[in-house]
């Protein structure tokens, strides 16, 4: 982490040195395994005849997938008082312009493979005219993001650095820029000959820095802290499989007998060999493998990662079968507090998101206060489907509404249609089961009794 006092400069000199103090060697690491690239592709033995197979098995990317979607394939809600109804719509649009979901959904992914997922506040123009609040997830594989906080207790982020590098496609030559985000101003500089050069500045009205930042738990990666263990899985796995191919190409051994090309090719042919003498044999030279003590060994190696990760093994049988949900919570203990402390660090950023919103709404004379709105998150956990008896007693209790209860039957497609398609059933009913000379409300019908008389 960098920190600086807050009453700095933006000049050319500070941003060369900041880049120059920023190291991305972590981040690309961390990359390269979530992407399949592990240690053992590199593998390279002296000698090249041997069977060098290089097998990936990738609980990296497999830890990252089961945490994201555990903790936020459930999208983020968020509640507020009736009296902010028209502030929360404000908000939605904002959202749905901006496709909150996928952002979001990106962002835990990021932090789960970085350690941190970030993201930029900016305005644009629609088609026609109007003012539009834009964020964009940030794509730490194209670019590198340098964050620099203040020294106070609060570590408040005072400058952000975005910059990236391209070949130019007309004049072949390596492009260097980098953008400056500060509490009131974006720089944007281009790297020349004598190093950075300030091109471009303009302000903002974010009135904080429009970088939000959001943290994984410890700050560190899901999947950090067994990559050591994923590396020793994948040499177990790779060289069970160059065993195989030694075996395949094993030596034949001969005793009391001394072959000549003509004499192999006549084995081969007539499938008989003879040899004579006491101590004479033939037999296959091969390494005798252990296979009991590899397996346990690899079986302790995965245990280590699902319990270092606080991931579960769901293909594991204890996860199959009809289980209550008090029995699934204790076998998901660890995981469930690794997802608290995700949200635990997502929140504070979501709701630094809402703020910056809100001071650009504020700006455009609103009196919105960020804090009336609260973020929820919902664990994505499978749970047993009701049954149609369960609604049904659910409905006759008062619990359920019948329109609920209609959303949470399957084979209605639309429960609105098929409610007014009930109502048509019971009037039709009502009119097939009355009397022509009796009206519905009772009352007898003025003809109907004219007649009797």
């Amino acid at each position: 982490m960098i920190r600086m006092d807050s009453d700095f400069q933006v000049t050319p000199e500070l941003v060369q040195k900041l880049l120059e103090m920023h190291n991305t060697e972590r981040e690309k690491r961390l990359l390269k395994y979530y992407k399949g690239e592990h240690d053992i592709v590199n593998r390279k033995f002296d000698d090249e005849t041997k069977p060098n197979n290089k097998v990936v098995t990738n609980e990296c990317k497999r830890i990252t997938n089961v945490s994201v979607g555990y903790f936020i394939g459930k999208p983020v809600s968020y509640s507020t008082t009736k009296d902010n109804k028209d502030y929360m719509e404000r908000l939605q649009e904002v959202f749905d312009l901006n496709n909150e979901q996928k952002v979001n959904a990106d962002l835990a992914k990021s932090a789960s493979v970085y350690g941190y997922g970030v993201e930029v506040l900016y305005t644009s123009q629609s088609i026609t005219g109007e003012l539009e609040i834009r964020f964009a997830f940030l794509d730490l594989e194209e670019q590198d993001i340098l964050l620099v906080y203040d020294r106070s207790v609060e570590k408040n982020l005072i400058m952000a650095i975005r910059h990236y590098s391209y070949k130019d496609v007309l004049t072949d030559q390596m492009v260097k820029e980098a953008y400056v985000y500060t509490a009131d101003t974006i720089y944007r500089f281009r790297e020349k000959k004598d190093g950075m050069e300030l091109e471009h500045e303009e302000p903002h009205y974010f009135r904080e820095v429009p970088i939000n930042v959001y943290y994984n738990r410890d700050n560190i990666s899901d999947f950090e802290d067994i990559v050591t263990l994923n590396d020793a899985y994948n040499i177990l796995q790779s060289d069970d499989i160059n065993e195989s191919e030694y075996t395949n190409d094993a030596f034949l051994l001969i005793k009391g007998m001394i072959a000549d090309d003509e004499d192999i090719q006549n084995m081969k042919e007539k499938r008989v060999i003879h040899v004579e003498g006491e101590d004479s044999g033939v037999e296959w030279l091969i390494k005798n493998l252990n296979d009991t003590w590899k397996e346990n060994l690899k079986t302790r190696l995965k245990n280590d990662i699902y319990t270092i990760s606080a991931t579960p093994n769901l293909s594991d049988s204890s996860f199959g079968g009809t289980q209550t949900g008090e029995a699934m919570k204790y076998k998901l203990k660890a995981f469930e507090d690794n997802r608290a402390s995700k949200e635990r660090e997502f929140k504070p950023a979501l709701q630094r998101r809402i703020r910056l919103i809100t001071n650009i709404l504020n700006y455009l004379r609103n009196n919105f206060d960020w804090r009336n709105i609260v973020p929820n998150f919902t664990a994505n956990l499978p749970k047993a489907d009701l049954t149609i008896a369960d609604i049904i007693n659910l409905v006759g209790s008062n619990i359920l509404s019948k329109d609920s209860s209609r959303a949470a039957i399957g084979i209605i497609e639309d429960p609105a249609h098929e409610a007014e398609k009930v109502q048509q059933e019971n009037e039709d009913y009502i009119d097939l089961n009355t009397p022509k000379e009796v009206n519905i409300d009772g009352e007898q019908d003025e003809e109907a009794l004219q007649s009797n008389k």
